[in-house]
């Protein structure tokens, strides 16, 4: 992959501590001529154009430290990296100028846009406008806007409503899906079926479509304001992803760590920031593993291991002897 994040100075040195970081490993400064950097195997150079293997993780983790890559220049090596990679899902290209972690918006603001483009944003609009103020967010019942109608026919009606034995019912019209969006839809809530099953604490996930509706009926628990509204943003960034996406993938994965992985994918779908932490914690409750690592525990010794050590005569004599000390000291 190529990133390039147009930084230099103290600028391009938090960037590649920020990079250390997110892989565990030391820096390597090559000094001249290139004055580049080196991080396994990844490389930055004087201008701060990050290049080496696909790794969506690590560019995540960038962004998490307010490095965002040059939309116009970050190129991918293989057109299928957001099928393999943490999101699950198909590649980005047919629409180049979206920002991955923004769905909707566009890195460049001046480009042009065409009708393709156009009609995602009015779609992105629409959803905009659905959502909840103060009143329905406290279960007060929702305020109608009469007078916004989407370009798909949407309404301002289309919100989530509690129903009485089922809990709450999303529903999106059906009207806002191709049937490519739609069938992206379905795959990715296959591929991702396990853990979202485990998140919301259920064990189907059925999707009812009609005529005029595309329904979610996944959610028990329709009273806790803090939960329609993390459950509306789920489903809603789900529809954006499938509409979004050139294709998707609908194998699952074995995970080990069911806590970081859907982690990952909530912000593939743009679950992003301080404004988004009570919605991310709130979906990763009912998950086990940890939310920060991949391998379910930080890099390095654990605190047995070096107890052990520190008690073991064998290391103790190596350390005297490193400090100069003699055994009877």
């Amino acid at each position: 992959m190529k990133l390039n994040y147009n930084v230099t100075g103290s600028k391009r040195k938090e960037l590649v501590e920020a990079i250390s970081m997110a892989l565990g490993i030391p820096t390597k400064y090559l000094g001249a001529p290139s004055f580049a950097y080196e991080i396994g195997g990844y490389h930055i150079d004087k201008d701060g154009t990050l290049t080496g293997p696909d790794n969506l993780e690590l560019e995540d983790a960038l962004h998490q430290h307010g490095f965002d890559a040059d939309g116009e220049n970050r190129h991918y090596d293989e057109p299928d990296t957001y099928e393999s990679g943490l999101g699950g899902m198909g590649a980005m290209d047919e629409f180049p100028d979206i920002d991955q972690h923004h769905p909707g918006r566009y890195v460049n603001p001046n480009a042009t846009i065409t009708e393709t483009m156009q009609r995602q944003l009015d779609e992105v609009i629409a959803f905009e406008d659905l959502r909840m103020d103060g009143r329905e967010e406290l279960g007060l019942g929702r305020t109608r806007h009469e007078n916004f109608q989407g370009e798909n026919g949407m309404q301002a009606s289309d919100v989530p409503e509690p129903y009485d034995n089922i809990g709450l019912v999303i529903e999106m019209p059906r009207s806002s899906f191709t049937d490519t969006a739609l069938e992206n839809l379905k795959r990715l809530i296959k591929s991702k079926g396990s853990l979202i099953k485990k998140a919301l604490g259920v064990k189907i996930l059925e999707l009812e479509i009609t005529d005029d509706k595309v329904r979610f009926p996944w959610f028990e628990d329709g009273t806790d304001p803090d939960a329609v509204k993390a459950y509306s943003h789920f489903v809603t960034a789900l529809c954006e992803m499938a509409r979004m996406q050139k294709r998707v993938s609908a194998k699952e994965k074995n995970i080990d760590n069911d806590k970081y992985a859907f982690r990952c994918f909530l912000l593939r779908l743009g679950f992003i920031g301080d404004e988004y932490k009570a919605e991310r914690k709130l979906l990763l409750r009912n998950l086990t593993g940890s939310a920060a690592f991949k391998s379910g525990q930080k890099k390095g010794f654990s605190q047995e291991d070096l107890d052990k050590a520190k008690s073991d005569p064998a290391v103790r004599a190596e350390v005297r002897a490193i400090r100069g000390e003699n055994d009877d000291e």
